[in-house]
């Protein structure tokens, strides 16, 4: 039997904390050259979007639809705030697996899915986090399956480390020092951090690019999310931020800061939404129109292939 889309929390509705994952992928996409914005994001959260919450073995994904312009995050003197134009990046998968296996049976059936990439990307690179090198510090949102309909603020924030900075200097400062004093602060929804391994290619999309020099890889991401502006402006004053931002400056090169535009879940421990089985346009509408019969398992069964 099909198990019926997950509805996202409205706050009130009580959420089973997930257990923890052996594998986090974080896989910043840069749209394929030539290709215009809405239709980058129209093929990617439309077409694409269905495809890897139906393959086994991932267990959660979230999509973050990102841009450098809309950034407000604070900047440091002497840090890098974005990156190259031949660096930067429009979106952001997070993929979940649950097992040691997991991984390896998304890899063996999601060879559509890995021809698709070449339709609207250029690169993506996935960037591992191991066990808890991934962890949520603070999450007060009551959202971990988000549909992409809230109206906080929410950076990525991508580090690089400096030249003189080892990797595990680095780690270590995000881990010990940077996302607890962020989840510290009062005005902080959500803290959840990263801290990668070296770049290698772990989903292989044929005619996309797959890897970058050391150089400009980054060895660990934050979000960071905040309710409005004044919640912002309050962290950048306060210790929480001004309390880190010096060893920050001297820990890393770059502070890349995404910020994200929407974030719509696909999949949530182990089941797929309802973004993910039609897609977020279909998706935005059934729930602007309150159409409460297009959630209903019966519905999604026709969109989605039987369990063995």
């Amino acid at each position: 039997m099909t198990r019926p889309p997950i509805a996202p929390s409205d706050g009130t509705t009580p959420v089973t904390p997930r257990r923890g994952d052996v594998l986090t992928l974080i896989l910043p996409l840069r749209a394929k050259e030539g290709l215009s914005s809405p239709d980058f994001y129209d093929y990617w959260l439309n077409a694409h979007v269905t495809l890897p919450p139906r393959f086994p073995g991932i267990s959660s994904v979230w999509l973050h639809a990102v841009s450098f312009d809309a950034q407000t995050w604070p900047r440091l003197a002497g840090v890098s705030h974005r990156p190259a134009p031949e660096d930067e990046f429009h979106g952001v998968p997070e993929a979940a697996f649950a097992t040691e296996d997991g991984l390896a049976a998304f890899q063996a059936a999601s060879n559509l899915q890995m021809d698709d990439g070449i339709n609207f990307l250029a690169e993506q690179i996935a960037y591992a986090s191991l066990g808890e090198n991934t962890l949520t510090e603070v999450d007060h949102t009551k959202e971990p399956a988000p549909d992409g309909s809230d109206t906080w603020i929410r950076h990525l924030l991508f580090l690089r480390r400096r030249p003189d900075v080892s990797a595990e200097e680095l780690r270590r400062f995000v881990s010990q020092d940077l996302a607890p004093s962020l989840a510290s602060s009062p005005d902080v929804l959500k803290v959840r951090r990263h801290l990668f391994e070296p770049v290698e290619v772990t989903l292989d999309h044929p005619g996309v690019g797959m890897w970058k020099p050391e150089d400009r890889q980054y060895q660990a991401a934050v979000e960071v999310v905040v309710a409005d502006a004044d919640s912002l402006a309050r962290l950048e004053s306060s210790n929480a931020w001004a309390g880190v931002a010096e060893s920050a400056a001297c820990h890393c090169e770059a502070v890349h800061a995404a910020r994200v535009e929407r974030c719509i879940t696909t999949k949530y421990d182990g089941q797929i939404t309802l973004a993910g089985v039609r897609g977020i346009a279909a998706a935005d509408v059934i729930k602007r129109l309150g159409a409460d019969n297009q959630r209903q398992p019966e519905v999604s069964a026709l969109f989605l292939p039987s369990a063995p």
